[in-house]
């Protein structure tokens, strides 16, 4: 049984799993592995086994240390040859190389921060402390459909997570179960579910009784996620240079400079009608020469920071304008500005690329709300034909 050791590393391409580098008697050279054909040294990183079973490849973090890898290999490899012959395996319970379930989800975490954005760091570590709270095994491979049962069941009974919440962390738990090669544990109908709500938009009279409190500032944030389809953390992160006002584009490009990229890495360009860049014309005039910069962040603070408390200020001029803060969030502007365009006859195709979306689907959803008031028009054409409208000439049955 062939049962191989990798080494998860960074590379400028992102996460890899590389080959080890074995020395002269068959052990692992500690932190060294092969990219791209040649012998690199990488401290960084997590040891894992793959194999094969059943033609699936499956993969199990062994942890940091070389030797622990090496010995994991070839248990490993003794524990597939056994089974091959119909013997069963039971690891001893003390074993020092079974995946130890807390410090295995410690290692995986790490990886995540290296490798993905804060936010998603922060809803993994959230999902592990829950699944820790609900699950008292303490090996990855003891985990068996029950624990997985109990785990949604503790999010919906006692942490009172909202059914989409729940979903997310538990798929957290199922990605990291995964990458331990711990096998499929559920049945297709075990996983948790909800109901995908429909899309909101603002309706016309909401930003007009909103826009008489705000500030120019705000006015001004306001059109710009509205005309721009622009997501929070990207108009955080906006600067004047994106801005190109002879060709009425609005760019989002890469922030090295601030340590931040856009979602799933994917740059773009929106086109922007005259009256956006005619209010932010008029709002930097108001602003001081620094903040006024080609590399200035058009959203910022007085001290030239990223403005971190756009969706707080929202629900606070809402309530300043008597309307509910619940009906406000800045996704909001976003699913407006789909709905704008799909209303105007743009294709799905170019307002899916004007959004950064990746998929279709993920601007379907904005199809519907799009198409409400010609769906409400055909339907009232559709019963104003003489066979519906002779029933109503009908004398009415006098009842009892």
């Amino acid at each position: 049984m062939e049962v191989n050791v990798t080494k998860r590393i960074e590379t400028p391409s992102g996460s890899r799993y590389c080959p080890v580098v074995l020395n002269s008697s068959g052990r692992i050279k500690s932190d060294w592995v092969i990219v791209n054909g040649s012998q690199e040294k990488h401290p960084e990183g997590s040891y894992y086994l793959e194999w094969r079973e059943k033609g699936q490849r499956k993969r199990l973090s062994v942890g940091k240390d070389a030797v622990v890898a090496f010995n994991s290999q070839v248990r490993k490899v003794k524990e597939l040859e056994a089974r091959a012959e119909g013997l069963e395996v039971q690891l001893p319970k003390d074993d020092p190389n079974r995946a130890q379930l807390r410090s295995a989800m410690a290692e995986f975490l790490k990886e995540i921060k290296l490798s993905r954005k804060d936010k998603t760091w922060r809803g993994y570590k959230v999902a592990f402390a829950y699944f820790q709270q609900s699950c008292s095994k303490k090996c990855a491979d003891e985990l068996e459909r029950i624990d997985l049962l109990e785990f949604v069941a503790f999010l919906r009974e006692k942490k009172k997570l909202a059914p989409r919440t729940v979903f997310n962390k538990f798929t957290c738990v199922m990605t990291f179960l995964e990458s331990q090669g711990i096998p499929k544990l559920l049945g297709k109908n075990d996983k948790p579910r909800f109901v995908e709500t429909e899309v909101a938009i603002f309706e016309d009279n909401q930003l007009t009784d909103l826009y008489p409190v705000c500030t120019l500032y705000h006015r001004t944030l306001y059109d710009f996620l509205l005309m721009t389809g622009f997501r929070e953390q990207e108009a955080m992160h906006i600067t004047w240079q994106n801005i190109r006002f002879k060709a009425n584009i609005v760019e989002m490009r890469w922030k090295p400079q601030f340590d931040w990229s856009p979602k799933a890495y994917k740059e773009r360009e929106v086109p922007v009608p005259d009256e956006l860049l005619e209010s932010l014309e008029v709002y930097r005039k108001t602003l001081s020469e620094k903040r006024a910069a080609l590399g200035a962040l058009v959203f910022s603070t007085r001290s030239g920071k990223c403005d971190t408390h756009m969706i707080r200020a929202l629900k606070r001029n809402a309530t300043k304008a008597c309307l509910n803060p619940t009906d406000f969030w800045l996704h909001k502007f976003r699913a407006t500005f789909a709905t704008t365009h799909l209303r105007a006859g743009v294709d799905l195709k170019t307002v899916m690329a004007w959004m950064g979306q990746t998929t279709m689907d993920s601007i379907i959803r904005y199809l519907k709300p799009a198409r409400k008031d010609e769906v409400i028009s055909k339907v009232n054409l559709s019963f104003t034909g003489p066979t519906f409208a002779d029933r109503k000439k009908l004398p009415l049955k006098q009842t009892a």
